[in-house]
């Protein structure tokens, strides 16, 4: 038969009463109090514990020869009658009910600490614990550190003393009260304004001093000025007091990050728009390194390095537009990155952050920035972090998030101190054999951040952010379909012009000839303008080296036109192909039409006017004949009137 207190659930698991046991289990009393007094020295089995002034013992463990006897679990679960953890109880009735009735005596912090006090010594009273056993104070002192209660120690013994002291008789207001409560030693040093100015000029020095330090140097001043020292504990609280670290913040350097609570900070919003703003910037790729061979001042070298990335941001949407790989940054390495942005991008952005760079003065990354500028690009160099902070938290996000996901990641960077940061050196040894032996080398590493970057890039927000919980799309999904209406357009001739190969060509039988990578290649020019103006003049000659097909001509900065790739003619053997010739013979039969044209409008002079003498003559060959005929027999009586002498010689024919 089961009682109603035979079988409990307590702290979520089963509990079975010792007489229940002994009448259900067929065991004998003598036996378990050989079994209890066992698990009271740590044995596995036969776990028990006083609940309501009775003995039980966990069900999970009992021996399997007991639990065959006894009814399934099923059916002890249906009996079992739940009993709240009496700890629990205590701590409940003390801090929502019970302390109101010391709040005339203290405040209600005290207050609480004493009606725990209170309902632990009453319920030792009721259950008849003994102050010798440690498992209730241990429970209870667990309790009392998780809701953070003053002036109650958290370690058993200490609150077990407190406990029998009000347990013997002893005034509430003897157990529980405030630490130096009246005690006005303190206040001797507070307002010592010799002793304030000793320990600021301690304190903000730049030697960055620890406590210990100040309170050595401290008390050295107070004896040779025959005046009483603070305690060690009263300098490190006076130090951490924070009208005291708003006075001596600047120990630690106006740059550490010890001082970012004193800093200025302007809150600033985010772009509204995709192309709002780029911001680009470069760093190690925290994945283990490689062996790479290069030759140095002549000698062959094999070195282990690590791959290095420069990557370009969208401020609005934080899609990786462009990047690029490397050892060390430099201004190629710059152009490169942006260029690839550029071309996936389509435009280019309204503004443009990046920071000095190695190579932020060389000839070639000075005319893109003067190029940029001309297109309508806001170009902002910033020498601190702050100037493009959303791609340096970008950094860390990256890190924490996806390249944790790889196995080649080896941790942060050193100076973190996270207890995560970095993963153990025996795992990382192991990583790097296994990967040596494989051959793993630049194209792995950089086939391996492709794929981090890839999942960047396609992963939702609200996958991995609390702060951007609700947003359900990834960055990619963003900047796609985000408007740019401050974005500025750029054609393919003029990408080409920004960032792609340029040469100095000039036009010769209506062609530009060019050798790129040892073979030469060669683009018509049916532009009568063009080859009318330039042929025989330096220009521009600009092309996309991932498609060779076309290029495209600049005067300057000045677009004149984009023009088509001629195949040399194949005339022998059996791929013979003289598509060239026509293609040429074409262009040339363009050519001398309009240069035909040209010269006609050039010579002939249709108008119905006659020249003047003068003019008739100078125009022979330009003009009618009979105009000229005329023109030049009146110049002729216009010469011989009043008698005048004609002298004929060659320079003046009459």
């Amino acid at each position: 038969m089961i009682t109603s207190s035979d079988i409990l659930r307590y702290n979520n698991d089963l509990w079975l009463s010792q007489d229940y046991i002994l009448n259900n289990a067929d065991i004998d009393y003598n036996y378990l109090r050989v079994a209890k007094s066992r698990a009271n020295r740590g044995g596995q089995s036969w776990k028990h514990q006083n609940i309501l002034n009775r003995c039980y013992f966990a069900y999970t463990a009992l021996p399997k020869t007991t639990t065959v006897k006894l009814p399934d679990p099923g059916i002890l679960s249906a009996n079992a009658v739940e009993v709240q953890n009496d700890v629990a109880n205590i701590v409940s009735r003390a801090i929502y009910s019970t302390f109101k009735l010391f709040l005339k005596d203290m405040n209600e912090q005290q207050a609480k600490s004493a009606a725990l006090i209170h309902e632990a010594s009453i319920y030792i009273q009721n259950t008849g614990i003994s102050f010798s056993k440690s498992a209730f104070f241990e429970t209870l002192s667990n309790e009392i550190e998780l809701q953070g209660l003053k002036y109650l120690p958290t370690t058993w013994r200490n609150l077990r003393d407190k406990i029998k002291l009000y347990y013997d008789g002893n005034a509430i207001t003897q157990v529980v009260k405030v630490k130096n409560q009246g005690n006005k030693n303190s206040s001797i040093f507070t307002e010592n304004e010799r002793l304030q100015s000793w320990l600021i000029d301690l304190g903000e020095s730049g030697k960055n001093f620890s406590a210990a330090t100040i309170y050595r140097k401290i008390s050295l001043i107070c004896d040779q000025h025959d005046v009483k020292s603070p305690s060690q504990r009263w300098v490190s609280e006076w130090l951490s007091n924070p009208k005291t670290q708003f006075l001596i913040n600047q120990r630690h350097g106006s740059g550490s990050r010890f001082n970012q609570r004193y800093r200025i900070y302007t809150p600033t919003a985010s772009a509204l728009y995709a192309g709002d703003c780029w911001e680009i910037d470069g760093t190690r790729v925290n994945i283990i390194d490689h062996k790479v061979t290069a030759y140095k001042d002549g000698k062959r070298k094999t070195t282990n390095e690590f791959l290095y990335i420069v990557a370009v941001r969208d401020v609005m949407s934080g899609h990786i537009l462009g990047w690029e790989y490397c050892y060390e940054e430099s201004a190629d390495v710059i152009i490169n990155a942006l260029a690839m942005a550029a071309r996936n991008a389509g435009y280019l952005p309204y503004e443009f952050r990046y920071d000095k760079f190695p190579g932020h003065n060389t000839q070639e990354w000075m005319w893109l920035e003067n190029e940029l500028r001309k297109q309508g690009v806001v170009m902002t160099q910033t020498t601190k972090a702050e100037g493009k902070a959303h791609i340096e938290r970008w950094w860390g996000t990256l890190q924490n998030v996806f390249m944790v996901e790889s196995d080649l990641y080896y941790g942060e960077g050193i100076r973190s101190t996270r207890r995560y940061a970095h993963r153990s050196k025996e795992y990382v040894q192991k990583v790097r054999q296994m990967a040596h032996k494989k051959g793993y080398n630049f194209d792995d590493a950089s086939r391996e951040t492709d794929k981090i970057l890839g999942a960047w890039v396609s992963t939702p927000y609200s996958n991995w952010s609390r702060k951007y919980g609700r947003i359900k799309k990834s960055p990619l999904e963003l900047h796609n379909e985000c408007t740019h209406p401050n974005t500025i357009e750029m054609s393919y001739a003029r990408f080409c012009y920004l960032f792609g190969l340029r040469k100095q060509v000039s036009i010769r039988n209506y062609m530009i000839t060019t050798d790129i990578e040892g073979a030469t290649f060669y683009y018509g020019i049916d532009d009568i303008e063009v080859a009318e103006k330039y042929t025989g003049v330096k220009i521009w000659n600009c092309f996309d080296y991932e498609n060779l097909d076309h290029v495209h001509l600049f005067d300057g900065d000045r677009y004149l036109g984009t023009y088509s790739k001629i195949t040399p003619a194949q005339q022998y053997g059996p791929n013979k192909d003289m598509r060239a010739v026509g293609k040429m013979k074409s262009i040339g039969e363009k050519m001398n039409k309009a240069r035909a044209e040209k010269l006609a409008n050039a010579r002939y002079i249709d108008t119905d006017d006659t020249p003047a003498d003068e003019m008739g003559v100078i125009l022979t060959g330009k003009s009618k004949k009979h105009d000229y005929e005329r023109a030049e027999s009146r110049f002729i009586q216009n010469e011989w009137e009043e008698n005048e002498e004609v002298t004929i010689n060659i320079r003046n024919h009459y």
